[in-house]
């Protein structure tokens, strides 16, 4: 299994990107995202098509997308995230320049990447917003002023390989012992093949791994290696039948994540279904085993695709064994609609329990055990609403940088929350919302937030944004502060500072009271159509851990 893991790794000779040390020990894998597609818009006043973009760049404190003011995106517009067919983020578009948007996030099931598809509604460009086509670009036959602009099919995605390669490195400093730390150099390739050679084979791959060197007394040195994705995809002469062997990921089968089998669909205009059978990879190093196997199915129906409202629904069925042992048998049932307002998703997985399940560990027979939704609602150009709830017991997450506040969040994932948001004009927006949470590791918990921006002001799209969250558990109270600002440097490098703190009181032992600082400042860099860099540095001074944090990653798509 060594040799096999060994030579999965050296497939691509990448490595992890590298998580903070705030971050929660859990990887995640981030499919691979549908092609961008070209979207004609219609002539006024019919309304315009959804286009696509990408994510480029994903920090700490904002998305960036390859589509900007010429694509028919505007400031404070709502943008979906959409990963294999799913919607997995809503985004609220903060600073706007000719081609390129930098998004806050809304809501989030499952953290963007990049690479993810970013889906919107075009729309001709707010009074006074420049017009001008970049250069070596082609506008679409409808942008300018008065009509939205035509998206156009983007030279990273369609027939052929396309993919990103990048390199990482993070190093972390203890500035109260400087022998504390470690460094770790990391690189990542994905690679999306359509149609190669001009056969009827797709290949997706997508191999990360990471090298950490430790540098205090006693430490060992730490080689990770992690294949998400390695797959090829034979395609019926049909056109509608797909035959997928290898390392996979099913957007149809979610409750299933990762397996290295084989996988068997087929579109029926309205309606699909697949069949699987495949094992699970080891739960510690990512390798090839064969301890746990699955077999399952689903169908679905869902709505034709030029219809303005899409929506749809699948029921699956999933039996995996343990050495031929029962070891989870379950069905599970997964609901989305898009509409010209209204955004929803829900998934929920239900357990057939039996054998040793009932006899020894005292289960009902059928139980539910995992459920995710999430709402949105626009009410109208300046109003969104939003709700949610999550109960799902094990997620796994993967984020290329974490901050103190991401983690908060992370804390407080599990449960229910509502909240909303107001746009007051072209520049100025606030929002709140309430969280109360029933698992994870902030056990029962609640939380009240409030936040504002002002943002897009300027030829150098200046914004901040400011949030405050109250929050209580069984064992804590606190308040957490966080203040994000940036402006343009040119056209092709932005400037983010942050500062942020927490204060919290143990309701049980004053000795566990803190208080913790942090700040930091980012720069994001486009270097062209094809190369994204980002230069980090943040310092974190609390009551119980004082470190320095530098970060520089580069991606080359292609």
């Amino acid at each position: 299994m060594r040799a096999t893991r060994i030579a999965l790794a050296l497939v691509a000779l990448v490595t992890v990107p590298a998580p903070s040390p705030h971050a929660r020990a859990q990887d995640a894998p981030p499919p691979a995202a549908a092609p961008a597609t070209a979207a004609q818009v219609p002539a006024a006043p019919a309304p315009a098509a959804p286009a696509t973009a990408r994510i480029t760049y994903v920090t700490g404190t904002s998305i960036y997308l390859d589509a900007g003011r010429q694509e028919g995106i505007n400031e404070g517009d709502t943008i979906e995230v959409m990963r294999d067919g799913q919607m997995i983020a809503t985004l609220r578009v903060a600073y706007l320049s000719e081609h390129s948007s930098s998004c806050t996030i809304v809501g989030v099931s499952e953290p963007p990447a990049v690479g993810d598809v970013a889906r919107y509604t075009p729309r001709a460009p707010l009074t006074g917003a420049a017009g001008a086509t970049a250069p070596g670009e082609v506008a679409g036959p409808g942008s300018g002023a008065g009509a939205a602009p035509t998206a156009t099919r983007s030279r990273f995605s369609g027939p052929g390989l396309h993919g990103r390669a990048g390199v990482r490195y993070l190093v972390v400093r203890d500035t109260g012992n400087a022998d504390n730390g470690y460094t770790q150099p990391s690189l990542d390739l994905r690679l999306d093949g359509e149609g190669l050679g001009g056969s009827d084979f797709d290949l997706n791959v997508d191999v990360r791994a990471r090298q950490t060197y430790r540098n205090w007394p006693g430490s060992e040195d730490q080689r990770l290696d992690r294949v998400y994705r390695l797959s090829t995809t034979y395609r019926f002469p049909d056109r509608r039948q797909r035959l997928t062997v290898g390392r996979q990921f099913a957007p149809n089968l979610e409750a299933v994540n990762i397996f290295d089998g084989a996988l068997y669909d087929i579109d029926g205009g309205r309606w699909g279904a697949g069949f699987f059978a495949g094992t699970q990879p080891d739960p510690t190093d990512f390798g090839v085993d064969g301890t746990v196997t699955e077999y399952g199915g689903y169908y679905l129906v869902h709505s034709r695709a030029p219809e303005a409202k899409q929506w749809a629904v699948t029921l699956g069925l999933i039996d995996s064994y343990a050495e031929g042992d029962v070891n989870r048998e379950w069905f599970y049932l997964q609901g989305r609609y898009r509409g010209p307002r209204l955004n929803g998703f829900v998934t929920s997985e239900i357990d057939y329990n039996r054998s040793w399940k009932v006899s020894e560990a005292g289960e009902s027979t059928v139980s539910p055990t995992s459920t995710f939704a999430t709402l949105h609602f626009r009410a109208s150009e300046h109003v969104s609403l939003r709700a949610g709830y999550d109960n799902r017991r094990s997620v796994r997450l993967y984020q290329d940088r974490v901050t103190p506040a991401t983690t908060f969040d992370d804390a407080y994932r599990q449960g229910g929350w509502a909240g909303a948001s107001f746009r007051f004009g072209r520049h100025f927006g606030i929002g709140a919302d309430a969280r109360v949470s029933t698992g994870g590791p902030a056990g029962r918990a609640d939380g009240y937030s409030g936040d504002l921006a002002w943002d897009g002001v300027g030829g150098a799209n200046f914004g901040f944004s400011l949030r405050t969250t109250r929050y209580g558990n069984d064992h804590s109270d606190g308040w957490l502060y966080t203040l994000i600002g940036g402006w343009d440097l040119g056209r092709r490098c932005r400037m983010d500072l942050s500062v942020g703190r927490v204060e919290e009181t143990d309701t049980e032992d004053t000795a566990l009271d803190r208080s913790d600082d942090w700040y930091g400042i980012d720069l994001n860099i486009v270097m062209g159509r094809s190369w994204f860099a980002i230069v980090s540095w943040e310092r974190y001074t609390g009551t119980f851990n004082d470190n320095d944090q530098g970060y520089v990653a580069a991606t080359y798509r292609f």
